[in-house]
């Protein structure tokens, strides 16, 4: 069988020490069945146990543990793992000299913070029509499309930089030679990937504080009655 991770049923929480990582799991396979486990798409380990320590990189990580048939171990199944979510918005439309002569190109706009309406006064992008003068669209140069008998059109795309989860709003808007801006189109893009970890505590690597009540200022629970109770502190995730 294929990498799979139908059988995974938690992974607890990464241990790191130093640039190594400890991961474990539970699965509902069969004892005795292998795993593998892939660092930002590369094998990074294989065996039977429902646990290791592998070396991590910097930066983001991306990390999938899956099950595999006896004797697939050494099976490189990288080009098979599941999509990863992607914290980038892509914008893809169509259009050309049919839509106007004089036109020089597009703004895109966006909201500000996903659910947030389009902010028209910040260009996040400005795309050229034609780079280097050169026309790729116009009367005579297709047959019928997009740009109607004998009008071919061109295509035009952009990339969103790294974005928090959420669904936002995008204006693309074209504009002539003489700075007038046409009606513009929007659409939306939800933006599924997980957030990113706390940001660390000024002046510090640390991204997770704690501090402890006095004796006396808790009730009856996990610490014993009026014992000391740990609170947990951390920052926002960065967007």
């Amino acid at each position: 069988m294929p990498f799979s991770q139908a059988t995974i049923q938690s992974v607890a929480p990464p241990q790191t020490l130093g640039s190594q990582v400890y991961l474990s799991w539970t699965s509902s396979s069969p004892s005795g069945t292998p795993f593998q486990v892939y660092v930002n798409q590369r094998l990074a380990w294989a065996g039977r146990r429902l646990s290791t320590w592998i070396p991590i990189p910097s930066g983001p990580v991306r990390i999938d543990i899956g099950a595999v048939a006896p004797g697939e171990e050494g099976l490189n199944f990288a080009s098979s793992l599941p999509e990863a979510p992607s914290r980038r918005a892509q914008l893809t439309w169509q259009s050309g000299a049919y839509k106007g002569a004089d036109l020089a190109g597009f703004y895109v706009h966006g909201s500000d913070a996903p659910g947030g309406p389009v902010d028209t006064s910040t260009v996040l992008a400005d795309i050229t029509a034609y780079p280097a003068g050169i026309a790729t669209d116009g009367f005579g140069v297709g047959g019928f499309g997009s740009g109607g008998f004998g009008h071919a059109a061109s295509n035009y795309t952009w990339t969103s930089g790294p974005l928090a989860a959420g669904t936002w709003t995008f204006a693309v808007a074209p504009y002539d030679s003489a700075g007038n801006v046409g009606a513009s189109s929007t659409t939306t893009v939800t933006i599924a990937a997980p957030p990113r970890a706390p940001a660390a505590v000024p002046g510090t690597t640390a991204r997770l504080q704690y501090s402890l009540e006095s004796y006396g200022q808790t009730g009856f629970g996990s610490g014993g009655f009026g014992l000391p109770a740990a609170i947990l502190q951390w920052n926002p995730s960065p967007p």
